[in-house]
Parts: structure tokens; sequence; C-alpha cells
């Protein structure tokens, strides 16, 4: 990606703030051409209720519809709040609501779409919250192929300012 070329960036949102604020920083970054964005949606509680075993799960398949459903459908405010907050050319957006594990369909899609990066939202936790907890955004950046731009969210950097001032460093 030279100056000047079309750009098609892939920009993964879940409708928080630290995702909001990388999608608004990826378009001021990038001058993207072309955005796809990418909203997953982990309906996969609505399909084992957690039960399991010899009890069954403890939703009807009507109620694990609806679940389903209400999870979509959040996917979709996350998408319709996301791309009021970029202020762009609403042509050039597409809008992509998928099902499944956050990391592999960002990378699953990027790849569908021919994105040329893709940019996610950090949290900015530390490396014991990232092995315990895990991490969107690790997860993408060690399996894409595609590049990747991580934004760290403004409270995440300005703790990591004041805990670098302290002299505590991870």
């Amino acid at each position: 990606m030279t100056t000047g070329e079309p750009v098609h960036a892939l920009i993964a949102t879940d409708g928080s703030d630290v995702s909001i604020d990388a999608a608004k920083q990826g378009v001021d970054l990038l001058h993207p051409t072309r955005i796809t964005l990418l909203s997953v949606a982990d309906t996969s509680i609505a399909d084992d209720s957690g039960a399991g075993g010899f009890e069954g799960n403890l939703l009807s398949p009507s109620e694990s519809e609806r679940a389903r459903q209400a999870i979509l459908a959040e996917g979709g405010d996350e998408l319709s709040a996301t791309i009021a907050a970029l202020g762009v050319d609403p042509s050039i957006v597409e809008h992509r609501l998928v099902e499944g594990s956050s990391g592999q369909m960002i990378i699953h899609v990027a790849d569908e779409v021919g994105a040329d990066v893709i940019v996610v939202g950090s949290h900015g936790h530390g490396f014991l919250s990232r092995v315990l907890i895990g991490s969107v955004s690790e997860y993408v950046v060690r399996h894409s192929t595609h590049p990747v731009l991580v934004i760290r969210h403004e409270e995440a950097k300005e703790a990591k300012k004041a805990a670098d001032a302290k002299g505590d460093t991870e």
C-alpha cells in the first residue's frame, strides 16, 4: 500500500468505545476508499445453554432461536453505532454481520473480501490478562496473512503512561 492507492480496510467492531475509537483512528490513518465493517456475533451461547449431559439444554429450540436473534440484532446495532461514529461516505462501506469466533471470523472475512488491511481495537490489557482471557487482536495479529493495524484505546495509553511514570512496566 503506497500513498494514493485505493485501500480496502476491514474494520472489526463490537460497538464498544474501544472498537469505535479504533475504527475512527483507522479511517483517519488509512483514508480507505473501501471499508468492510464487520461485527462477529458469538451465537454459541444460544446453542448451548451450559446444562449439557443427561439433562439436556436449559433452553427450548424456540428459546434458543430467540436468543440467537437477539444476539444478531445486537450485532446489527453495533454496526449502526460504528458507521454513525465514523462519518464517512456510506457508499464506501459494506456492513457484514457473521456468526462465529471473533478472531477466526475476522481473518476469514478479510480473506473473503480481499481486504488490504485489518483494523482492530485493543483494550491494552497486560500479558497476564491476554494469557488468561485471550485477546482477539492478538489472535488476528498472530494468524492473519493480512497487515493488521491494532489501535490501543486512549484509556489504555493513559494507564501505560502513568505506569511508566511510576516505573511499573511489564
